[in-house]
């Protein structure tokens, strides 16, 4: 019942009973608007009035079970399974687990994994209680690799007070870093009990001023898959008397939950279009365009021309291009013939097109003696009867576009009938160059089509490179081996976790500031090799780069501001999963000087509010644990062969000049995945 019409957040309600009765807490806490409640799952056959009372359907959606604390670890141990068999008996949808008893994380471990695999049948998923601290949130991790990554399992932060002693600028920088390192851990659910909450001066509960930062930053970061817990009973006596209180007496601090949830800085980052757009493709991991292989479906393009930036901004450097192309030689520009030709290469479904014709209208030569010419060039047949239907029908297009149906690496100067003034086209991919466009503009800017003073849009592009945090990539990277592959077999294992991902990253960390790999240039000299090699090497960085969030998006200047302050010497452990690949383009830069266009996915420099490209994941076979003062090394390798490119890439830990873990390089000579050409 939550009042966020796009992507509500998600609250349950945790009272300590004296005797177990999901019923009537369920009851009550649904009438103030909680979304579940929690209980104690039972270990024995003592008859519960609960289970008469409640159908399935409140079972299967609304209860979670919890498994409390308990003094003697043995006893947790013993009473784990009968627990979690009758949870999935009732179809229960989560169970919340304590923290690994003090010494008994093997022990703990040995038992979980076998309960979480034999629970993925009935969909059960498992969150660990874990403190916001150094020493928990690596103790998670270590539970979570002995049972081997299992995705059901997931990580609950138990909130804690804030003291005098833990509320200055270096904690709470700190705690920040903690959680951003915690996202990346496979961060499902955060606890608050009420007694963390203050009072303000009307008497209602509020969090205080560290706290409020920390659940911001987590709503923004994964507010659209998390759950909350207020764990009760009520720590405030609401001077408005008891109808205030709601029918479960927390009904305040769930106000005050949804209260934080309308920021401004929430919505902005949960609400907007863009976001409702990535809903579906959140962690999804997709693999990438093989667009000199493929054609790509009519539904495919629709989604790319809804991105609201990539094509203003192209309309932008066309427009640069053609001003500079048409000044007047005294302003020592280039000066091209009266008619302007322009081939769009990979037209689609033309925008464009489109928007060279509107950038040329921006001019005021356009109302002089110089004409315009647009050559939309595109190699899907299916493409070309939309193209052609618009070259008919559409009125901008009439007299001004030629439709060629071709591969451009093949075209002649025979199919265009003149000699090109601006080659315009959108095969970047999420690396810049992982969909060719190297293979495809070389050839063509090299033909007797283009001259030598032919302008390429883009001009150059950039790739680059940072490792990230993520069990949920990594898991689901592995889970790909499943996958159909050729006929009846599978991807498999091996091929799996040697493929580069396109997905849109969200429970995930980038864990370093990306660095740049290499550059490709239009025009450039002919012969020159495309394939291209890197070695980066990654400090260790005491803020975990969290400025970075999911290492998609701009990186945020006000975490950016408070991670500042964390110690120099205070870098912790990271685990990480892979790296993630991303670019900037430079679409036009005028030789004058008044002209500059880019585009970027790279988060030091995102532009805002555009969605046509998603990082690159590269996932490493295993995990890779990073100790404090480790230092990362990355090779990454370009390779192209008569048919096709590839990448391979390897990663080393060292500390003090010693080597303490490497991984082996992935896909040689592109065994696993390649982009055919």
């Amino acid at each position: 019942m939550a009042s966020e019409k796009t992507n509500p957040i998600i609250v349950g309600l945790s009272i300590p009973q004296s005797e177990p009765d999901a019923s009537k807490l369920l009851q009550s806490a649904r009438e103030d608007g909680y979304d579940y409640i929690t209980t104690v799952l039972p270990y024995d056959q003592d008859p519960r009035s609960d289970v008469t009372a409640l159908t399935g359907r409140w079972w299967r959606t609304s209860v979670v079970g919890i498994v409390p604390q308990s003094s003697s670890p043995e006893k947790i141990l013993e009473r784990l399974s009968p627990q979690i068999e009758w949870a999935s008996h009732m179809g229960i949808p989560a169970v919340i687990l304590p923290p690994p008893p003090l010494d008994m994380v093997v022990e703990y471990a040995h038992i979980l994994q076998s309960l979480a695999l034999r629970a993925q049948s009935s969909n059960i998923q498992f969150w660990v209680t874990t403190a916001l601290k150094e020493k928990s949130i690596q103790e998670y991790e270590l539970l979570h690799r002995l049972c081997d990554g299992l995705p059901n399992i997931a990580m609950m932060l138990a909130m804690g007070p804030v003291s005098a002693k833990n509320s200055g600028p270096a904690t709470m920088a700190s705690q920040v870093v903690l959680l951003h390192k915690a996202i990346g851990a496979h961060l499902k659910a955060v606890c608050f009990p009420t007694n963390i909450f203050l009072t303000n001066k009307r008497g209602y509960p509020t969090l205080a001023k560290p706290h409020q930062v920390l659940f911001t930053e987590l709503l923004k970061r994964i507010g659209r898959t998390a759950r909350i817990l207020i764990q009760g009973p009520s720590s405030h006596d609401i001077p408005d008397g008891s109808e205030a209180m709601g029918s479960s007496k927390c009904l305040p601090y769930l106000q005050y939950i949804r209260h934080i949830r309308q920021r401004p800085e929430c919505i902005a980052a949960l609400d907007s279009e863009e976001a409702v757009m990535e809903n579906a493709y959140l962690d999804s991991l997709q693999r990438p365009l093989q667009p000199l292989k493929d054609n790509l479906e009519f539904s495919m393009y629709e989604t790319f021309e809804k991105d609201p930036v990539k094509y203003a901004k192209y309309q932008e450097a066309i427009f640069f291009a053609l001003r500079d192309a048409t000044t007047s030689s005294k302003d020592k520009a280039i000066k091209l013939p009266m008619t302007i030709t322009i081939a769009v290469v990979g037209a689609g479904r033309g925008p464009l097109v489109m928007r060279a014709i509107r950038a040329f209208h921006q001019l005021e030569a356009a109302s002089s003696n110089v004409v315009l010419h647009v050559l939309a060039v595109e190699k899907n047949p299916s493409a070309i009867v939309f193209l052609q239907s618009m070259a008919r029908y559409n009125k901008e297009w009439k007299d001004c576009v030629s439709v060629i149906h071709a591969d451009a690496r093949k075209l002649t100067l025979q199919q265009t009938g003149r000699k090109i003034d601006l080659v315009v086209s959108e095969l970047l991919g999420s690396f810049g160059d992982n969909e060719l466009s190297p293979e495809c503009l070389d050839p063509l800017l090299a033909s007797d089509c283009c001259k030598p003073s032919t302008i390429s849009i883009p001009m150059e592009y950039t790739t680059f490179l940072a490792p990230v945090s993520s069990v949920r990539l990594h898991t689901d990277a592995r889970q790909q081996a499943q996958v159909p592959h050729t006929g009846a077999q599978t991807l498999g294992l091996q091929r799996a976790m040697e493929t580069p991902y396109v997905v849109r990253t969200h429970a995930a960390s980038q864990t370093h500031p990306e660095q740049l790999c290499w550059s490709f240039h239009h025009p450039t000299i002919l012969g020159q090799s495309k394939e291209r090699a890197a070695t980066l090497e990654f400090a260790p960085d005491p803020t975990f780069a969290a400025a970075a969030g999911s290492g998609y998006g701009p990186l945020d200047s006000s975490i950016a501001s408070i991670v500042s302050e964390v110690p120099v010497a205070s870098t912790g452990a990271i685990t990480l999963h892979g790296f993630l690949g991303s670019f900037t383009a430079v679409l036009y830069a005028s030789p004058h000087g008044n002209g500059y266009c880019e585009l970027s996915i790279a988060p030091h420099r995102f532009s805002e509010n555009m969605f046509s490209w998603f990082p690159l994941y590269f996932p490493i076979r295993e995990p890779l644990h990073v100790p404090p003062g480790g230092i990362v090394c990355v090779n990454m390798w370009r390779k192209t062969a008569d048919n096709s490119v590839w990448y391979e890439w390897c990663a080393r830990v060292h500390r003090n000049g010693e080597i303490i873990a490497t991984t082996p390089i992935h896909n040689p000579h592109g065994r696993s995945s390649n982009v055919s050409m």
